[in-house]
Formats: structure tokens, C-alpha cells, sequence
């Protein structure tokens, strides 16, 4: 039997409320909740830029037979769909802190929070397979255990901007692909 490997949303104060996302959808938006819904949507401005809270996401073993785990990693398909004046920022970090609005006279984002590590966050759709997001630096493996409820590798942090030249409404879905090695 293979690890059973689950991709949790972190809110709230820490240690964080988890919701488990694995097949489900992030919805980037102006409240820290996991909700998929219609309220708090991110406003085109009139200039300069709007950020959505950070969404901190990361792995967590909820059981399964295994040796180990390693190479935790996460890309994307490297083009961005989400259209003109929307863009999609990330960040790596070992420890988690409560989600903000980053400061949004920074371009790229710039964390508000106190002693949060999430600064001069990189363009997500510039990690692809071929040049993945490292989940494994700071919290390294290999990972063993196997236990439920084990988290394993560092959180990735990722912050929605939208600017003036984005159109209204919903969004396309775009795809976030997290991958490990398993013996």
C-alpha cells in the first residue's frame, strides 16, 4: 500500500486550523478561512495593486505503507491563465504564522506580518517539473513515520494580486501540482 499524502490549508492563529484540499480548490480572497464561496472577493483597484490573504498550504501524511519520503516539491503548468493583471506570487517557510494581507505598496509582495519569513515572494508560474518549488529545504527528510496527521516539508505560501488591467468576475481554475518520491 502506497503513503497517503494530503494537502492541508492552514488559517487562523497558530498552530492553524487544517482543511484538507487535496481535490479541492483554494479560493485566494480578502479573509483568512478555507471557505469556497462568493464573500470577501479581491477588488480590481483603480491603480496600484490588491494582494488576497496568504494561503499557506502543506503536506501531511494521513497514513498508507511506506519506507520513505523525500523530494517534496510543487510546480505549475508555467503559463499563467488567469489572464492579464492577475498574478499568482510564492513563498518557502519552515514555520507557520497566522495569514495577512501582504503590504500592498510592495510589488512583489511583502509579508506585514511580525517576524514573518515571507518576503520578495517569486512569480509561482516560473516553477514548472522541470524547475519545481523546493517543499524540503528547511525541513528536510526523509520522512518515515508514516503516523497519521505527520506533517512533513516546509509550507508554501502563495498570495493572489490582482492590478488595474484585470477584468471582473471569476476566474479560470489553474492547476498547483505537488509531488514527492516514495520507496
Amino acid at each position: 500500500m502506497a503513503a497517503n499524502v494530503v494537502i492541508n490549508e492552514y488559517n487562523g492563529l497558530a498552530p492553524g486550523i487544517r482543511s484538507n484540499k487535496t481535490a479541492g480548490t483554494i479560493r485566494f480572497k480578502n479573509a483568512d478561512d478555507a471557505n469556497i464561496d462568493l464573500n470577501d472577493p479581491l477588488v480590481v483597484p483603480g491603480s496600484g495593486q490588491e494582494y488576497s490573504f496568504e494561503k499557506w498550504l502543506r503536506l501531511e501524511i494521513a497514513g498508507g505503507a511506506f519506507t520513505q519520503i523525500t523530494n517534496l516539491r510543487a510546480y505549475s503548468d508555467g503559463a499563467n491563465g488567469f489572464g492579464a493583471g492577475v498574478k499568482l506570487w510564492h513563498a518557502v517557510t519552515g514555520a507557520y504564522t497566522q495569514p495577512v494581507v501582504p503590504n500592498e505598496a510592495a510589488d512583489p509582495p511583502q509579508s506585514v506580518a511580525a517576524g514573518s519569513p515571507v518576503e520578495n515572494m517569486s512569480d509561482f508560474f516560473t516553477a514548472t517539473q522541470g524547475s519545481p518549488i523546493d517543499l524540503d529545504a528547511i525541513n528536510t527528510g526523509p520522512f518515515t513515520d508514516g503516523s497519521p496527521f505527520e506533517e512533513i516539508g516546509d509550507f508554501l505560501v502563495l498570495v493572489m494580486e490582482v492590478e488595474p488591467a484585470a477584468g471582473n468576475g471569476v476566474l479560470a481554475a489553474e492547476t498547483l501540482t505537488f509531488a514527492y518520491d516514495e520507496i
